[in-house]
């Protein structure tokens, strides 16, 4: 639970490099622990909502890096037609 919740606040953070480090732990520990907590229907409502949210989050965020890349990429197509004439 709190590797999740610690990935959801470096996502909504924008901290993509502490997010990513411990991402992996996060999988390993949830193959661990998801098998015998099955019966722990609020842990489990718990995680499957701190995943949501930060799937949510991670999208949002993917959406902004495209929309910036479009944008720079856009600046200079206008740059090099700007200066080719």
């Amino acid at each position: 639970m709190a590797l999740s919740r610690g990935m959801l606040e470096m996502a909504e953070q924008g901290d993509w490099e502490r997010f990513a480090a411990i991402q992996d732990e996060r999988e390993r520990v949830l193959e661990q622990v998801l098998p015998a907590s099955r019966g722990d229907a609020t842990a489990l409502r718990a995680l499957i909502d701190y995943n949501r949210r930060l799937c949510e989050v991670v999208e949002r965020e993917r959406d902004k890096v495209a929309q910036e890349w479009q944008a720079a990429h856009g600046r200079s197509q206008a740059i090099a037609a700007y200066t080719s004439n």
